[in-house]
């Protein structure tokens, strides 16, 4: 059981060093890129925070496994998992949220593009009109 437990939290340890590791690197890009409008910016950073937030609960949890096999069976054993059972809960809170925020930010950009795009058509065809109305006056 312990050799299990341990393995458990190994496993959740590498998982969350890799998760920080494409959370400094996402801040690297942030900050090299100061091109980016700030909404983006924004929108990756609050990213960031919240995936840190999970990576820091899977470490919890991981520590959690490492210290199971030393909690007595007894009502104390069940509230360490119903809390362990929390912090898994946190984890599916926070994805949702970055899930709704990722969608907003999606949603938002392709509200930009339909109304750049509308902006253009309607120049284009202004542009047209102006010459029909060159032409037809040349015509005459």
């Amino acid at each position: 059981m312990l050799f299990a437990t341990s393995l458990i939290a190994f496993v959740l340890i590498i998982i969350a060093w890799m998760m920080n590791t494409q959370h400094q690197h996402t801040i690297k890009m942030v900050e090299k890129h100061t091109d980016w409008d700030d909404r983006k910016r924004e929108y990756l950073l609050s990213q960031v925070r919240r995936r840190t937030k999970v990576t820091h609960t899977i470490v919890l949890i991981a520590v959690a496994f490492l210290f199971s096999n030393v909690v007595p069976l007894n009502l104390f054993f069940v509230l360490y998992w119903a809390c362990v059972s929390l912090l898994l809960l946190r984890i599916v809170v926070l994805a949702g949220l970055d899930g709704f925020a990722t969608k907003t930010y999606i949603l938002s950009l392709r509200d930009q593009r339909i109304a750049s795009r509308r902006a253009l058509e309607e120049e284009v065809r202004r542009i047209r009109e102006e010459n029909a109305q060159a032409r037809s006056q040349g015509e005459e």
